[in-house]
């Protein structure tokens, strides 16, 4: 067989798409899962139809990644289609906004749970997987890239779990790149600014642009192209790091005053 397999999660968001039909397009081998088994499906029969010749294959998984069976699942059918797991792009990101001293403590474990033990859990079993495979002598490296947001960094006076995942996100990937480079393993992480298709519901487009440096959203594709990156023999010497596709928000002290663009 060619091609890597790789596991895609979060597959149904617009990053997680935009990822798979990325790789799909270089002849990979696909496991994308999801919660949403709808619109999960939806995006693996998009990609299906626009594989062509190209050697990639497609197929979907029902699953939290914050359920230890269901990451298990994810898994066991990488290796049942694939017979081996190369790269994990994990894209699943809980967005939440709520007054801080009015938000309920079930609202801050929800997201605390799908952002960090999601990603703990889905990084360990890939990680597992990816050292057995180098002890058989099949293949040793394997390659994981974690998706958040720049809000790793910054923060929002209403999105104190939001912002709390992300730094855990983030810190999760640098331990675990570490426990990992004696296997060969890399693990980094993608920290996405305004990308269209992930803005919250009270968003100001308009608005959004007027503050960003280069004056636009982004695109998701532009987000799955550092993700494809960094999975690829061209960052062999990337681990343990954030990059952040921005727009060049982080770079800026202070957003513009001027917000005669807002909706």
């Amino acid at each position: 067989m060619t091609g890597r397999s790789v596991i895609i999660t979060g597959a149904a968001s617009p990053v997680g798409a935009a990822c798979a039909r990325r790789f799909a397009e270089a002849g990979d081998r696909l496991v994308l899962a999801d919660a949403d088994e709808d619109a999960g499906k939806a995006v693996a029969s998009t990609v299906s139809d626009v594989i062509g010749d190209s050697g990639a294959s497609v197929t979907f998984v029902h699953a939290d990644t914050s359920r230890r069976l269901n990451v298990h699942n994810i898994i066991a059918e990488a290796l049942d289609v694939n017979g081996r797991v190369d790269v994990l792009a994990h894209t699943v990101m809980e967005r939440f906004s709520a007054p801080f001293l009015e938000m309920a403590e079930d609202d801050f474990d929800r997201v605390i749970e799908c952002n960090v033990r999601g990603a703990f859990l889905i990084n360990q079993a890939a990680a597992r997987q990816f050292v057995k495979q180098a002890d058989n002598e099949d293949g040793g490296g394997g390659v994981i890239v974690n998706v958040g947001s720049v809000e790793a960094v910054t923060a929002a006076a209403d999105h104190v779990a939001f912002a709390t995942s992300q730094g855990g996100l983030h810190q999760l990937t640098k331990a675990v790149a570490l426990a990992l480079s004696p296997h060969g393993v890399r693990v980094n992480a993608v920290g996405v600014g305004s990308v269209k298709g992930e803005l919250g519901p009270n968003a100001k487009p308009r608005r959004v642009q007027n503050i960003t440096p280069l004056k636009r959203i982004g695109d998701p594709e532009e987000v799955a192209s550092v993700i494809f990156f960094l999975a690829g023999d061209e960052a062999s010497f990337v681990t343990g790091q954030s990059i952040y596709v921005d727009g060049g928000k982080l770079a800026q002290l202070d957003p513009p005053s001027d917000e005669r663009g807002a909706d």
